[in-house]
């Protein structure tokens, strides 16, 4: 089989983005009737746009095939909801996130579900499910080229309302050895159940830097840049944004002791608005945080990670700035 060195800090990173943020990151929008999840549209991410579970660059090649899965339970605490969410300033919602992972010499496909329980409003819920199958290529030794299609499905209200389906094509590229640890290129059609449709692009890298301070540690930068080709809207639909935005995430990983790390954090974007409705909108977003990570917690191969995030958003539109402060809570569990 594969062994994969894992990065702890990588996997926690992109389960936690379906924890703590996939809840929420869909929902800021003023055109959105349901916060948590935006009926008209929802704003992809970089980091969701291709959900991939990566190896470490020292991966070793013993078969031809392996399999990884992963489990994440978790919950989190906002203070002020009402910016994204029906109902209340202050929110809690538990989250399920499952991905299975299947390698082969050619091969590479995933599957990911993610499950948002809000425990105030249903509404406000999401049930999320991605495959992404994909060919791999290696024109290198130190490069390798994942091409793959990538199919989302998505349902609000305790799953009993469809929200969108989204095809889309994704290259994913890997880089074995210096600090440019991988390129991501997605494009995705998202059709409506309500509403009208639209289109997403979304471009990033991530560099990281290992040992950077000490030994051990790891920062990382993701800077990235995405566009929404929504439509104008007709006469019962309100008109929708039409964006570029274009931001950087950073990652600093700090080893404590062997199973014990701190992580800070911090994004910010920036966020032109071309098509609005009332006038010209432009967002400039920034978060900082703190997590804690535990390794082995009672067992191997489980890991316990309990966050803070700060959230500010600075908007020219009326009614669109907002602070929001959150804690989560997640365990994570590994299988090889």
């Amino acid at each position: 089989m594969f062994v994969f060195f894992l990065k702890r800090s990588l996997v926690i990173s992109l389960a936690s983005l379906f924890i703590s943020g996939a809840g929420t990151a869909h929902g800021a929008e003023e055109t959105s009737p349901l916060p948590v999840i935006e009926v008209i549209e929802t704003e992809p991410t970089p980091e969701s746009s291709s959900v991939v579970l990566e190896p470490e660059s020292s991966t070793v090649l013993e078969s031809k095939s392996s399999t990884i899965g992963l489990i994440m339970l978790g919950g989190q605490l906002d203070s002020n909801a009402d910016f994204a969410r029906i109902d209340g300033r202050s929110d809690t919602t538990g989250s399920f996130f499952g991905q299975v992972r299947h390698e082969r010499e050619r091969f590479s496909g995933q599957a990911s579900f993610y499950k948002n329980l809000n425990t105030r409003y249903t509404g406000n819920d999401l049930d999320l499910l991605i495959l992404q199958p994909g060919i791999k290529f290696k024109p290198s030794p130190t490069i390798t080229l994942i091409p793959s299609l990538k199919l989302d499905a998505t349902w609000l209200d305790r799953g009993t309302k469809p929200f969108y389906r989204s095809y889309g094509v994704n290259l994913l590229v890997n880089f074995a050895e210096g600090l440019l640890s991988n390129l991501n290129f997605d494009v995705s059609y998202r059709d409506f159940k309500q509403g009208k449709d639209d289109y997403n692009t979304n471009f990033s890298g991530t560099l990281n830097w290992e040992s950077s301070l000490v030994e051990g540690d790891t920062l990382s930068l993701r800077p990235y840049a995405l566009t929404n080709f929504a439509y104008s809207g007709s006469s019962e639909i309100a008109v929708r944004p039409k964006y570029l935005q274009m931001g950087v995430n950073a990652s600093y990983t700090y080893p404590v002791t062997e199973k014990i790390s701190v992580e800070p954090s911090a994004s910010v974007y920036f966020r032109p608005y071309k098509i609005v409705k009332g006038g010209i909108r432009d967002d400039t977003n920034h978060t900082w945080g703190l997590s804690v990570s535990i390794d082995e917690f009672m067992g191997s191969n489980k890991t316990l990670t309990v966050g803070y995030i700060h959230e500010e958003n600075h908007s020219t539109g009326i009614n669109e700035n907002y602070i929001n402060d959150s804690l989560s809570m997640e365990v994570l569990l590994l299988f090889f």
